[in-house]
């Protein structure tokens, strides 16, 4: 087994099927069967189940998994640093922002980079942050922004900002004066707002959830939307509310008669910090470079009031195991 029968099988398993990955691979469909079955004979183990809607990874295949995506991208800065100055920072980082950080990080990021690290080269994912948490521990990520429900060091991350929640929508549809952007509105008075609010992967719903369930009660769930966009868009129909930082609904262009109130009693806050996948290796100079230019673009945009509604952390630094 080399790293071509890694690349392989990680080609397999994001494919889901092995029609896919040998379009992927330009390679037959037996072909790549066959390299499979290989690996799985030379290692002992089955790795993958083969059904009629497709291939899915065994416990054994989703650990070679997360093990095959580090060692891939180890091997490719390996070769980065022998052909290149070995005195300058370069190769891939792969970072992973939730879509409510990445309206303003994403841009500010890729400038800071391009700047000061050209020969590092980002790989942007953004999505709910549940899916982003799956692949950072997966293995498919660098460096991840989370969400954190307190600001207690742990390994590997950095506490970036605090941030509050806020009710998005029509005032018809939580009874507000327009305009009253610097409004409150107290939790309990939303038990009967039909909310659109992200799936349960996502923290911002299971913070929904709990702070609810913390008042005895439970929210009004009038559906799951895994867009940020969207539920902006439909919080300004007016059939529906969002719970969202005010970041989110400014960053999207919020239209005239969108009402933003802060809630509180409880105020609803969360923080967010920049994590890196040490618990399979240590960062490698590019990782360890971006993850500083996390911390710098992140603290620059709140003090130039470009990225509303965020607190920095104060003094904020590496931290590490």
């Amino acid at each position: 087994m080399d790293i071509a029968h890694l690349r392989d099988f990680i080609t397999v398993i994001d494919s889901g099927s092995f029609t896919g990955a040998a379009a992927a691979l330009f390679v037959s469909q037996p072909a790549v069967s066959q390299r499979i079955t290989q690996m799985e004979s030379e290692l002992g183990v089955r790795l993958v189940e083969r059904g009629p809607r497709g291939v899915v990874p065994t416990p054994a295949g989703r650990s070679l998994y997360r093990d095959a995506q580090q060692l891939v991208r180890r091997f490719d800065r390996l070769a980065e640093d022998v052909a290149d100055d070995p005195h300058s920072i370069r190769g891939p980082v792969a970072v992973g922002l939730p879509t409510t950080a990445a309206v303003h990080l994403a841009p500010a990021l890729f400038s800071w980079a391009r700047r000061h690290y050209p020969g590092i080269h980002l790989q942007l994912f953004e999505s709910m942050s549940g899916y982003i948490q799956e692949l950072l521990r997966a293995g498919r990520l660098d460096i991840a922004v989370l969400f954190r429900d307190d600001d207690a060091p742990r390994p590997g991350e950095t506490v970036l900002y605090s941030e509050d929640l806020h009710l998005v929508g029509r005032a018809g549809c939580a009874p507000a004066e327009p305009g009253a952007e610097t409004a409150e509105i107290p939790l309990a008075e939303l038990r009967d707002v039909p909310l659109v609010v992200p799936g349960r992967r996502s923290n911002l719903r299971v913070l929904v959830d709990r702070v609810f369930a913390e008042l005895g009660t439970a929210p009004t769930i009038a559906a799951d939307v895994e867009s940020l966009g969207t539920m902006v868009r439909i919080a300004e129909g007016g059939e529906a509310c969002a719970v969202l930082p005010v970041s989110s609904a400014d960053a999207l262009g919020r239209s005239p008669g969108l009402v933003v109130r802060r809630i509180v009693d409880p105020v609803v806050g969360r923080y967010v910090a920049v994590c890196t996948a040490q618990d399979h290796y240590e960062p490698p100079h590019a990782v360890a470079a971006v993850r500083h230019g996390i911390v710098e673009v992140t603290a620059r945009l709140a003090r130039e009031g470009t990225w509303p509604g965020i607190r920095p952390a104060p003094g904020p630094g590496p931290s590490h195991r």
